[in-house]
């Protein structure tokens, strides 16, 4: 009877060296097709929120879902509202004045617009998770006194998502007299994006059970800092050379969702693209900023560099899309 041989020492290394480079081959493009998956789960997100506003929009006069803000006295198409800090700070009451009494309306954060479809119905908290975002889905829970959360009843114990990673989009500003979420606004204009690139979860609030996390903005000094203008590309006027600019180069610029390759948008005409640049407004606006310049007009790279976006600052313009947080 014949002996079967074994295979040597030699042989298996050269299996296992074999099966280690396949693995190392295919990992990356597993891993491609599983983002490329998550995009398609959150742009599927993004245009079912977008149906909510647009049937939100058919009973409130053709406004998006906007809560009761603190208009501006100046003639300036700004407001008074401080929003960054405020994400989740008031998620279980209206917005109370620190005396009290009466209501701060100059207290509040774009969040609470969003959340306005989970108090219809017409939304889930989970919609407005991106699953390449790593945030988490708000449990819609509120904390009680010496006990465990309990489940909370939206608009009438909860008003705002539990915190800046229960939410993976923005919204286009929603406070103001010039570019506000609404049905006539220019049908290339962003009203809902991932996350702006500008903010950052604060220190964690509330006891051990149960914690609400505000936003905050993500450089306070110096580059990127409220207000700041994002660094220039370049010093020509017209902005010719941002425009030639590699998609690459913008990459600081994108959100962080999805490893800052791009970011999924849904414009006001209800479609969803993923663009790879967040110059993709009115007029090349970069949707992340604001507008701003001297005199009277601004010039196309004061469109798409713009400024960080900013307490007590708004759209210039209605077609100045501006994605906060």
């Amino acid at each position: 009877m014949a002996r079967r041989k074994a295979f040597t020492l030699i042989e298996l290394l050269v299996v296992v060296a074999i099966i280690a480079l396949l693995i190392s081959i295919l990992l990356p493009s597993l891993s491609r097709a599983r983002e490329i998956t998550k995009r398609a789960v959150c742009a599927s997100n993004a245009r079912g929120i977008g149906q909510s506003m647009k049937v939100y929009s058919n009973d409130n006069a053709d406004w998006y879902p906007s809560v009761l803000f603190k208009e501006t006295t100046q003639t300036a198409p700004i407001n008074d509202v401080t929003w960054i800090g405020n994400l989740s700070t008031n998620m279980q009451q209206p917005v109370v004045a620190s005396t009290g009494t009466g209501q701060a309306w100059d207290k509040i954060h774009p969040s609470r617009c969003m959340f306005m479809l989970v108090v219809d119905g017409t939304c889930t908290a989970k919609q407005y998770i991106c699953p390449s975002s790593g945030d988490s889905e708000d449990d819609l829970r509120i904390p009680k006194s010496g006990g465990n959360p309990v489940v909370a009843q939206p608009g009438i114990n909860r008003f705002d998502f539990r915190g800046y990673p229960y939410l993976s989009y923005g919204t286009q500003y929603p406070f103001g007299s010039r570019g506000r979420g609404n049905e006539n606004l220019d049908a290339r204009t962003v009203i809902l994006a991932d996350k702006s690139p500008y903010f950052a979860a604060a220190a964690p609030v509330g006891d051990a059970l149960y914690q609400n996390t505000p936003d905050k903005a993500k450089s306070e000094t110096g580059d990127n800092a409220p207000g700041s203008e994002i660094p220039r590309f370049d010093t020509t006027p017209d902005g010719v050379k941002v425009l030639q600019l590699d998609t690459d180069k913008w990459r600081p610029y994108n959100s962080r969702n999805h490893t800052s390759e791009g970011q999924n948008c849904l414009y006001q005409d209800s479609h969803v693209t993923f663009e790879k640049k967040p110059i993709v407004g009115v007029n090349f606006d970069n949707i992340y900023t604001y507008q701003a310049g001297a005199g009277t007009g601004w010039s196309p790279h004061d469109t798409m560099v713009g400024f960080v976006p900013a307490n007590q600052k708004g759209p210039n313009t209605n077609t100045d899309s501006v994605i906060v947080p």
